[in-house]
């Protein structure tokens, strides 16, 4: 289990780092931080609880779902939305904000 997170902290570092140098290069007047990727991460969380919350499935919010939602609802996703939305899911889990079930569908815990 700890393997495991560390393993996704690596890999939510290197997406995090790949996000800043490339919207560092579109735009190089502007200056990107770990506090806008913070930001980023943080506005991720919240449009996944959102969208588990309206949704308010029976037995859990697939992955393909609350994205379908947040597509619906957002037109500020990051480019990598999927990716994101899979290691703040795996996050939210870990961090015991999120239950994931067997069939991989996801219910906030009250």
């Amino acid at each position: 289990m700890a393997e495991e997170k560390s393993k996704e902290e690596l890999v939510r570092k290197k997406l995090k780092n790949s996000v800043l140098c490339r919207l560092g290069a579109q735009n190089p007047s502007i200056s990107i931080n770990s506090h806008h990727a913070s930001f980023v991460e943080d506005r991720i969380q919240q449009m996944i609880k959102r969208a588990i919350e309206e949704l308010n499935e029976e037995s859990g919010s697939s992955e393909e779902t609350i994205s379908e939602f947040m597509k619906r609802e957002y037109d500020d996703l990051p480019w990598a939305h999927v990716r994101v939305l899979d290691l703040q899911l795996r996050k939210l889990t870990l961090d015991g904000i999120l239950l994931c079930n067997q069939n991989r569908r996801y219910m906030l815990i009250i």
